[in-house]
């Protein structure tokens, strides 16, 4: 067996090193920038820091309250918490809407017994673990233990304005980070969850390494373009209060 020099070897793990130093910071800057652990948005809005990366967005009402996503631990600890801390028991939570399939944005979900969970029929075989995922992130990721499924399922439809306990919200569909990616927009707000994402440089379309087809991601946040709203709350990095003004940027 022919053996390397150790100056060859050296090179050879010198090279390596270099690809993985040059494909960090390639990448470092298009990850999101995260605000904190609580994010407090006003009327009743409170962003929640799951397992440290994903944000799940609690919306105090009258009889309860509201989620948009569930963030990323099935146990819920962070979410549950900030929940007994305004006083809403899970029982109490009615809705729950789901931006995406992506297990890190409904892991909690299945914890709020009496809660309606909107998410896009096209996105149903992701949540159940069914879809080939096409990113490379999705690839590494699809033999992970998945969260149990919430039980009240309930399809967002496109165009449609949700009567959340006396709230209206719109929905507004997206594929493309997912193939049943859905935007909600509640007052000036407007949630994204993946579909773009606040790196350093500012709001930008989530990385390709984490999504299915980023041309149709591009061509869906067309439709928002005209939408009126002034913030956008995100999965990964908190709240941007001129988050209007970024998106049409991005979309230039």
């Amino acid at each position: 067996m022919a053996q390397h020099s150790p100056s060859r070897l050296a090179r050879f793990l010198f090279i390596v090193l270099g690809l993985l130093l040059l494909g960090a910071a390639w990448v470092w800057p298009l990850l999101p920038r995260r605000e904190g652990a609580r994010v407090d948005a006003g009327n009743g809005l409170v962003g929640v820091l799951t397992e440290g990366y994903a944000y799940a967005w609690v919306l105090k009402t009258p009889h309860g309250a509201a989620l948009v996503d569930a963030g990323a631990d099935p146990k819920g600890t962070e979410l549950l918490a900030e929940l007994a801390k305004q006083g809403v028991a899970p029982e109490q939570v009615h809705t729950v809407l789901l931006t995406h399939g992506h297990p890190d944005h409904w892991a909690a979900a299945h914890l709020f017994p009496n809660a309606r969970v909107v998410v896009a029929a096209s996105e149903l075989p992701l949540l159940r673990g069914e879809y080939a995922q096409k990113s490379l992130v999705g690839k590494m990721t699809r033999s992970l233990a998945r969260p149990p499924l919430p039980s009240k399922l309930e399809p967002a439809e496109d165009g449609k304005a949700l009567d959340v306990d006396g709230e209206q919200i719109h929905v507004f569909l997206v594929p493309g980070h997912t193939p049943g990616s859905v935007v909600y927009q509640w007052r000036d707000v407007l949630f994204l969850g993946d579909v773009l994402v606040r790196n350093k440089k500012g709001l930008a379309p989530s990385p390709g390494i984490f999504s299915e087809d980023n041309a149709l991601n591009r061509q869906s946040l067309e439709k928002l373009r005209n939408v009126d709203f002034a913030r956008v709350a995100d999965g990964h990095a908190g709240l941007t209060v001129d988050g209007r003004e970024q998106l049409l940027k991005a979309l230039k």
